[in-house]
């Protein structure tokens, strides 16, 4: 687990605050834990780490053997598919 050792305060509304003090206690985490993870969703960073979930789905997009065509023909594809 990372070492948290910045601080940051933010005012909040109190119909906010009670709605993500909701959404803390129903995931059972606490409100900083919900505030840093919808942080890291947002803007990221590098050394973030995949859900296990997500990577095991790409890994299983990734098997796909479909066919690919360059961008401009699969571009194509995709618009006449929409109509």
């Amino acid at each position: 687990m990372s070492e948290y050792t910045e601080r940051l305060e933010v005012r909040l509304r109190p119909d906010t605050y009670r709605f993500l003090r909701e959404q803390a206690y129903v995931r059972g985490v606490s409100m900083g834990q919900l505030v840093r993870e919808a942080l890291e969703r947002q803007y990221g960073t590098e050394d973030r780490v995949v859900d296990p979930e997500k990577q095991r789905a790409m890994e299983r997009l990734f098997q796909v053997e479909a066919p690919v065509a360059d961008w401009p023909e699969m571009e194509r594809e995709i618009e006449k598919g929409r109509v």
